[in-house]
């Protein structure tokens, strides 16, 4: 064994040194980097929701492109209906989205009285395990419920006092959709000339999949958040434009999202009447039927191909790792992994060839 120099000691110390030294001055500014993170996420906001509004439109602007308009010209009359839409929407439904957010958090306590009253009738005939285990469902859904308005609430108020921060952002998609050609070539240059043809096909392919799937997934939530808030309207159940939106948004989760989406809509129902909530447990029904029989095949189609059981484990995963937030970004997630892979399979056989 050989036997270290007075010299390679002193190397070796000073490095260890080093290192220490560089993790002790890490944690000492973990406060200061903390408030810079904050702050750069606070002014990388715009430039992601800008970049997010580009990605959604840029094959639409390629349509009315290929219909022999100028770019720019193409850009503003998308913009003028894309626009003129959420900004009408906002107007008329964010007040009223506001009045039943309050109206919620506020019956919320009142909801949980009743459900509570009519256990206590059931605890006679059940064992005490029993009674705990409904307690702590029925304080999770309270407490999830709470939180959701919460967030809801301060996320509107913070869209209102962002107002001129919200300003930015049809100017920066504008740009990104305008320039988005310059902006790939220029993101090719990175890369080694040797690979830029297989990196443009990969990013290609990986655009059609993930586009394709996240353009048509949201089509299909707003379908059913619009079709499920007439629904509860008509069946007379509290906050309807609350709990259609979020029976819209949770779709974004395959095969969960329904469940977990329904659940808040008809347990408030059921303080109305047992009608009440067949009548929703039956409209949740119908529309997760036309949804898997008429519009996803017209909207989506066979976009991702990704088989069943792929989606369900990719979807326990996520949910695994990052909770709602996980089982969100699953797909997507999974289609990138799965054209990577593919890519370098395809790369490999060149080479043994």
């Amino acid at each position: 064994m050989r036997k270290w120099t007075a010299l390679q000691w002193m190397k070796g110390l000073s490095i260890a040194l080093l290192i220490f030294l560089n993790g002790y001055l890490f944690y000492r500014l973990l406060p200061l980097i903390g408030i810079v993170l904050q702050f750069l996420t606070k002014v990388a906001v715009p430039f992601i929701a800008a970049a997010i509004i580009a990605y959604l439109l840029h094959p639409l602007v390629g349509r009315v492109q290929r219909m022999g308009l100028p770019r720019t010209v193409a850009i503003l009359a998308i913009y003028a209906l894309f626009f003129g839409v959420v900004g009408f929407t906002i107007y008329k439904g964010g007040p009223v989205l506001l009045h039943e957010l309050r109206g919620l958090d506020d019956d919320i306590s009142n909801y949980e009285k009743m459900y509570q009253t009519n256990l206590d009738h059931l605890y006679g005939s059940t064992p005490e395990a029993v009674h705990d285990q409904v307690n702590d469902a029925l304080l999770r859904i309270r407490n999830s419920l709470a939180h959701t308005a919460d967030r809801a609430m301060d996320w509107c108020s913070g869209v209102v006092q962002s107002f001129f921060t919200l300003l930015i952002i049809p100017f920066l998609s504008f740009y990104i959709l305008k320039d988005a050609g310059s902006i790939k070539k220029h993101a090719l240059l990175i890369v080694p000339r040797k690979w830029r043809k297989q990196t443009a096909d990969l990013f290609s392919e990986m655009d059609q999949s993930i586009g394709n799937y996240i353009r048509g997934q949201l089509t299909v939530c707003a379908i059913l958040a619009v079709m499920a808030t007439i629904g509860l309207w008509i069946l007379k159940v509290p906050y309807p434009i609350v709990f259609g939106l979020f029976i819209g948004s949770t779709d974004l989760i395959p095969y969960f999202g329904p469940f977990i989406g329904a659940a808040p809509a008809v347990l408030v129902a059921a303080t109305k009447s047992f009608y009440s909530m067949t009548g929703v447990v039956l409209m949740i029904i119908l529309i997760q039927f036309l949804e898997g029989s008429v519009i996803e095949p017209l909207v989506v189609g066979k976009s991702a191909e990704i088989h069943p059981l792929y989606i369900m484990l990719a979807v326990g995963v996520g949910g695994e790792l990052a909770g709602i937030v996980g089982m969100l970004l699953a797909i997507p997630c999974f289609i990138i992994i799965r054209t990577c892979l593919r890519h370098l399979n395809e790369r490999f056989r060149i080479i043994d060839k």
